[in-house]
């Protein structure tokens, strides 16, 4: 393996950026109309110049593109994971004062900062999806206190931007209209965003769109012509022997002129009058050819290769059942990542690090902006390593009940067949001393509920909730059954009670009792 790249590993000071320069705002010129006429050349010479670095003519031909339906759905669909997701500013270290340098970056780069616009990043998205680069262009104002130096990403417009080959650069007209300015990324003024290295504009999608745009076009067009010969029958009419339908100077008889006009009628007009001379013949002529069914097969295609350019999918095919592959938004997962991942890159290098070295002193604390995409693989892992944990866990209770013996060695066998982290059994002067009760000693700790639920019976109730008396132990329980039992005997006649003397019995009719005889 290669050595770690210089440029990664390289802390930028606040030495290395020009703060007049940067303060001093540049401005793209006005933008060129939009409206261009397209045949199959203009097309083709648009691409080409794509092909070789130069975005004028193909950023007019990328607008034009979104005029067709098709393209235009699915190329806003290729923008959705860029707006949808949520992103986060991630410090370098755990530091308190990297956590301070990303609580200032918070208020320009997070979610609610003023220096990066969700608008922002949804243009330089998209252009980087069709010209497979993008460039940005930082304004930098210095605070009025100047206690610091604020930085706000703008999209620069790619039609203002050329590749030179012998210079090995970007350079891109300004305001001015004068001079070409070099674009170098990193400078603190531009950022350029690409995922490929090598010429990364020749894998943008408006190469394969171009003539896709150019054949669902002209194939709309030409269905709509092929629709008038297919759906209206043209009318045609002779004139009746001998009856002339022009003059001798070329101009249409009465007669002519008047049967004209009935073929006029017939053919425009849902319930012509009229009175046909006799002897003339009306013909209608229809389009009995299947040329029309071609149509639908080229605008369908077309509809379908614009998803699979953008989208890197058949939508259709992924609605009836589709392949395994991850998507998001409708997105191929693989296009998502690569796109926002250059995103990420570009933000951090060309406009988060200038910022921290200017602010900071050097950019070693400048806080990565990510994006907060789910992770199917992570997620995948953490479920499978759930179900094997609860299987592991189940397996050591079932051997418990069972009364084997779960010693260290069995633990870290079947801690390695599940694929699970062993725990760690306690050490022997940590576990509780196993002693032995008598009866009438376990009577004494034993509740009973917990007494019936050994006996497999449910717990004391009392008129449909838990009786207390299932709360003390079985000591205490038999002892308030007994001294309840006790209660419930009547003491003998006389014999004082809690509440006075128990009055003596009583016979027939409230009279007192006979009294024994003796005898």
């Amino acid at each position: 393996m290669g050595a770690p790249s210089k440029r990664a590993k390289k802390v930028r000071p606040a030495s290395d950026f020009d703060l007049i320069r940067l303060a001093a705002e540049v401005r793209s010129p006005r933008l060129s109309s939009g409206y261009y006429s397209w045949d199959l050349d203009a097309i083709r010479a648009a691409r080409d110049a794509q092909m070789v670095g130069r975005f004028q003519l193909a950023a007019r031909l990328v607008e034009s593109t979104r005029t067709d339906y098709a393209i235009f759905a699915s190329f806003l669909n290729r923008l959705a994971p860029q707006r949808g997701l949520p992103i986060k500013l991630v410090p370098p270290n755990d530091s308190a004062r990297a956590a301070r340098v990303v609580g200032e970056a918070e208020a320009l780069f997070g979610a609610r900062g003023v220096g990066i616009h969700p608008d922002t990043l949804t243009d330089i998205d998209g252009t980087l999806a069709n010209h497979g680069v993008a460039f940005g262009v930082n304004v930098v104002t210095p605070r009025n206190d100047g206690s610091r130096v604020d930085f706000e990403l703008k999209a620069w417009p790619i039609e203002f931007v050329r590749w030179d080959a012998l210079k090995r650069s970007f350079f891109t007209q300004t305001a001015d209209g004068y001079t070409e300015e070099p674009i170098c990324h990193g400078d603190g003024r531009w950022t350029i965003f690409q995922e490929h290295e090598v010429e990364p504009w020749k894998y943008g999608a408006i190469l394969a769109i171009a003539m896709l745009w150019g054949d669902h076009a002209f194939g709309v067009r030409d269905r709509s012509h092929a629709g008038t010969t297919h759906g209206n029958a043209k009318v045609v009419g002779t004139m009746p022997q001998g009856v002339a339908l022009q003059d001798a100077a070329g101009a249409l008889t009465a007669e002519g002129a008047a049967f004209l006009e009935l073929l006029r009628a017939i053919a425009s007009v849902d319930s012509p009058v009229g009175i046909k001379p006799f002897g003339s013949v009306v013909d209608y002529i229809t389009n009995d050819s299947r040329a029309w069914e071609i149509f639908k097969e080229i605008i369908s295609s077309g509809e379908r290769a614009a998803d699979r350019v953008y989208l890197g999918h058949d939508v259709s095919a992924a609605a009836a059942g589709g392949d395994a592959v991850g998507y998001l938004f409708g997105v191929r997962n693989d296009i998502v990542e690569g796109s926002l991942k250059a995103i990420e890159r570009g933000i951090r290098t060309g406009v988060i690090e200038p910022w921290a070295a200017i602010n900071f002193g050097d950019s070693s604390l400048a806080p990565d902006r990510v994006y907060l995409m789910p992770d199917a693989d992570e997620d995948a892992r953490r479920k499978s390593l759930a179900d094997r944990t609860k299987a592991f866990y189940d397996a050591v209770e079932s051997a418990k009940k069972n009364s084997f013996d779960v010693t260290e060695e069995y633990l870290r066998k079947l801690a390695d067949d599940y694929g699970v982290i062993k725990p760690t059994l306690p050490a022997a002067s940590a576990r509780a001393p196993s002693i032995t009760l008598a009866p009438t000693d376990i009577a004494k700790v034993v509740r009973v509920n917990e007494a019936r639920a050994s006996a497999n019976l449910p717990p004391l109730d009392k008129d449909g909730a838990l009786d207390p008396d299932g709360l003390l132990t079985v000591a205490e329980f038999a002892a308030k059954k007994e001294a309840g039992a006790k209660a419930s005997i009547p003491p003998p006649n006389g014999e004082a009670t809690p509440q006075g003397p128990t009055p003596p019995a009583k016979g027939a009719n409230g009279a007192p009792p006979p009294r024994p005889s003796i005898q």
